[in-house]
């Protein structure tokens, strides 16, 4: 069979490469583990007393929108890191924002206190709960997000594990809401961050390792 034959034979049955799977699957799997860890975050700690009324105050609304914020820009940078040629290290910085912004609403929430009262708005009473829990229940999105990178083709392995891990940190962030008793904008800007940053710097170890065969 001559090249050209071949080449004709191949191009009769062929159909549009779908581009967007790996897109629609990143979200697919992302809504499916966020709705797995907040059901763990029930069955294991239960809601705060006074969730009924405390969902709709703005501290409880902040830290949904942190983990959501968080989780949203980190997923966009993870399913591009799936793809070459996309270079979200250039986007990274957008992490920030979510970041600063919980910092400055801290920083004018403590300027507005006396200084006797920055360690309770700091520590409040569950910081070391917080700090547990919080990457203890991210390792459950982050497990399904380290699957899904071997579907992709990573060129920065631990990039594409830097942002699996922070994704994972604003998905258990929003679950943990649902019980986390603390509201205050230094609590959530201290120990939340820290979190996040544990969950970060565990997938950016992991992924790595993860990707050998």
């Amino acid at each position: 069979m001559q090249t050209d034959d071949l080449i004709s034979l191949m191009s009769m049955d062929s159909r549009p490469v779908d581009t967007g799977w790996l897109r629609r699957t990143t979200w697919l799997s992302a809504f499916a583990a966020l709705a797995a860890t907040a059901g763990l975050v029930l069955l294991t700690l239960g809601t705060r007393p006074d969730l009924a009324s405390a969902w709709t105050t703005l501290p409880v609304i902040a830290k949904a929108a942190f983990g959501a914020s968080v989780a949203a820009i980190a997923l966009v940078l993870f399913q591009n890191s799936l793809r070459p040629g996309l270079k979200p290290a250039r986007r990274l910085p957008l992490v920030a924002l979510p970041l600063l912004a919980a910092a400055g609403w801290a920083l004018l929430t403590l300027a507005q206190a006396p200084a006797e009262q920055w360690h309770a708005l700091i520590f409040g009473r569950y910081w070391r709960a917080c700090l547990i829990a919080v990457p203890l229940y991210a390792l459950l999105p982050l497990v399904v997000l380290l699957l899904l990178a071997r579907r992709g083709a990573p060129v920065d392995s631990a990039l594409t594990g830097a942002c699996a891990g922070l994704a994972s940190a604003g998905l258990a962030t929003i679950a943990y809401s649902l019980h986390c008793p603390d509201d205050t904008a230094p609590f959530l800007a201290t120990w939340y961050t820290i979190a996040t940053a544990i969950m970060t710097a565990l997938g950016a170890l992991i992924l790595p390792r993860f990707l050998r065969w």
